[in-house]
């Protein structure tokens, strides 16, 4: 009887134990779904701010990155600019006075600096004093002041932006300081040794800048307000940013890190946690570049979600408990997914912003020329360009497509827009820069990739354009007397073999005419049914653009608006790129002019003196601009007659000059070799007259004096054409 009693026992607990399981079943269920839900909402959470935590770091290092990169360009803007100048500053040490000049042009052409000095070596000049620094100094109201600083009371041969190069032979950034003599602010200093023809370091050309615009660059595009920025030198002395107790305590944590360069979590004296990232700024300095977040501004939200999730989460436990249990597991990878896209995201927008800025302004007019491109990637970033210049008077510009889309031919793009920009700098021929280009793209090209390109070379006096198409599209001519394509020569595209020979061919464009440049991102645009635009359309575009008499802009505007309501909402299959240029020369209407034929004779110099002198006290130019002049003319006629010409032979020598009241126009022409002297490498004043190429001095000294200088060599005929515009006595 008593296991009996037992036994009965254990099943009326097991019985009352079911029935209240079964009586209060909801209630359990939401007991346990509570509990889920709080330890998935925790899950979520932390594994939340471990997502937010590393995305945050990634886009404070692209942030510092893109942040650096812009510091790093400007400064190389500065340090090209000053480097190029020392040159000049090396031809002008015959003449003290050009010195003011010199640094006058490089404080008035560059606003970053806020001033600029050529501080010369005791005695360098006599005359002048001890001392001789002449400095130019940009004035609140913009005004450029001149002065010259050397003084007893002012040594600048104990400062270290003298010191340094003197000693070292090299470029140097000075550390930060305050100058009261000549800038009156807190500066830093770029300085360049200058070198006589001897090698010796005679000066110091230097460019002062406010350390408060080094302030405005790093205080840029902040993410957070929180957000603190500071820059260093790399001997840790502030030169942008508040010194404050946050820049100290995060300045202890960068002097210990032999890289300086990554990222560290302190506390503020608060005891705020603070996240710290540091990047070299690299280049020819020694600075440090600071970025230090709240900890509070990146996870201080997300710690009030975390209740708001709760309480909506208990509120809807019914609904939501089961959905998410089941779906915790898709979450985290939801999140990892979605990190990951905005990261690739986040990358290819900045990459586009890079590619778009290496693009040249969509817009250039000139009285001569008006031009206006436009880039339309397919993707984030594209593989098409374009670019022009103007040097020399003459329009440098170049339309291209590179094959594929994406990262990988916006690469190529880079570079070869690049190799185009290196090449033009001494070469007028567009088949040669066409050459040049596709030996550097041929080389490594494990990929096979290949690029169709344009280069075309405008002569903006005479419309002389002389062009080499590499596989792309023929551009077309929009004349008066309507649409004319332009004849191309068949030629591989760049990238393929190294060996291809590329033909020059020209032609002359007519006054307002327009050159119109596409890629087959035009004629290939496809609308739902898959048609093409066609070369059709575009001539219909193009030949009601020329009744209108339409500019280049409106041109644009004209196609691209066609294109659009061609394909009516079609997704965007390839890049699209449109170039037009429409060539507007000026009448020179010359209110005088006089012309001397001369022999290739040494003795014939004395008649062209006597020819300039005679003109210019008639057209009232002063006397020392036109002694300038004069030096500069002869020195262009004297080239002529040492070189054009073989030794032995005779020829003529025509040189006619012209004016409109406000311009001088000469234009000097022979018919002897041809030589374009527009492309000599600058001039090694070391050497004596004889052994220096030839032009090579007198291009420097008509670059120097004139305004332009055109060279073109058409019918037989090497014209040499200089302007330079002067006041009236």
């Amino acid at each position: 009887m008593h296991g009996l009693n037992n036994n009965n026992g254990k099943r009326n607990k097991w019985a009352w134990t079911k029935d209240l399981i079964k009586s209060n079943s909801n209630l359990i269920v939401i007991v346990v779904a509570a509990l889920l839900i709080e330890l998935t909402t925790g899950v979520i959470y932390y594994n939340s701010q471990d997502i937010i935590e590393r995305t945050t770091i990634q886009v404070m290092e692209r942030e510092n990155n893109a942040l650096y990169l812009s510091i790093r360009n400007k400064l190389a803007e500065v340090e090209v600019v000053l480097n190029n100048m020392s040159w000049i500053v090396t031809d002008d040490l015959l003449q003290p006075d050009s010195l003011f000049r010199t640094s006058y042009q490089i404080t008035e052409n560059n606003p970053m600096i806020l001033g600029s000095c050529i501080a010369c070596i005791p005695n360098l000049f006599p005359d002048r004093g001890y001392w001789f620094e002449p400095y130019a100094v940009r004035k609140p109201d913009g005004t450029i002041e001149m002065k010259q600083l050397g003084s007893p009371s002012h040594d600048y041969t104990k400062s270290e932006f003298f010191t340094v190069p003197m000693k070292t032979g090299k470029s140097h950034w000075c550390e930060p300081y305050m100058d009261n003599v000549g800038a009156n602010t807190h500066i830093t200093t770029y300085c360049v040794p200058v070198r006589n023809g001897k090698g010796e370091i005679v000066a110091v050309v230097e460019a002062d800048f406010a350390l408060s615009w080094l302030e405005e660059i790093i205080n840029e595009d902040k993410i957070y307000p929180s957000n603190e920025r500071f820059l260093v030198t790399g001997n840790f002395n502030l030169l942008a940013g508040k010194d404050n107790a946050l820049f100290r305590k995060a300045l202890e944590y960068v002097k210990k890190d032999s890289d300086k360069k990554g990222y560290e979590a302190i506390k503020d004296e608060n005891g705020r946690k603070k996240l710290v990232f540091f990047t070299p700024v690299g280049g020819k300095t020694n600075w440090i570049l600071f970025n230090v977040l709240d900890e509070n501004d990146v996870f201080g939200k997300m710690r009030r979600i975390r209740w708001n999730l709760l309480w909506v989460a208990m509120t809807g436990l019914l609904l939501t408990g089961f959905i998410v249990w089941r779906s915790k597991r898709n979450l985290e990878r939801l999140h990892q997914v979605n990190a990951e896209k905005e990261r690739i995201s986040s990358e290819l927008r900045v990459a586009s912003q890079i590619q778009q800025r290496m693009l040249p302004h969509s817009h250039m007019k000139q009285d001569d020329v008006d031009v206006f491109g436009s880039l339309m990637p397919a993707r984030e970033v594209g593989g098409d360009l374009f670019d022009y210049v103007i040097r020399d008077e003459k329009l440098f510009f170049c339309i291209g497509d590179v094959s594929g889309k994406g990262t990988p031919a916006a690469m190529l793009m880079a570079g070869t827009r690049s190799f185009f920009r290196a090449f033009l700098a001494h070469e007028n021929n567009p088949a040669y820069i066409m050459h040049h280009i596709n030996e550097s793209a041929c080389q490594g090209n494990d990929t096979n990739m290949f690029s169709t390109l344009f280069i075309g070379v405008l002569d903006l006096p005479s419309g002389h354009l002389r062009y080499c198409d590499a596989g792309h599209d023929a551009p077309i001519i929009i004349g008066n007397t309507g649409l004319q394509t332009l004849p191309c020569n068949p030629h591989l595209p760049i990238g393929l073999f190294d060996d291809v020979k590329y033909n020059v061919q020209d032609i002359f464009l007519t006054p307002d005419s327009t050159l119109f440049l596409y890629t087959d991102g035009l004629t290939e645009a496809k609308n739902a049914e898959r048609k093409q635009f066609g070369l059709h359309r575009i001539d219909d575009v193009l030949k009601n653009c020329a009744e209108r008499k339409l500019g280049p802009k409106d041109i644009l505007d004209a196609m691209t608006e066609e294109v659009h309501r061609f394909v009516n909402g079609a997704e965007q299959s390839d890049d699209l790129t449109l170039l037009a240029i429409r060539y507007t020369p000026q009448q020179y209407e010359s209110m005088q002019s006089e012309t001397l034929t001369m022999k290739n004779h040494v003795r014939e110099v004395s008649r062209l003196s006597s020819f300039q002198k005679t003109l210019f006290e008639k057209i009232g130019i002063e006397t020392s601009l036109a002694r300038k002049i004069r030096l500069a003319v002869e020195e262009a006629v004297v080239n002529v007659i040492d070189y054009a010409y073989p030794v032995g032979v005779e020829g003529d020598i025509e040189v006619c000059m012209m004016t409109d009241g406000k311009c001088l126009k000469v234009v000097i022409t022979d018919s002897g070799v041809p030589f374009d002297p527009t492309l000599i490498e600058d001039v090694d004043i070391s050497l004596s007259a004889e052994e220096r190429q030839v032009g090579g001095l007198g291009i420097h000294l008509l670059r120097e004096i004139m305004d332009s200088v055109n060279y073109e060599h058409l019918n037989g005929r090497n014209t040499l054409t200089l302007k330079k515009r002067y006041d009236r006595v």
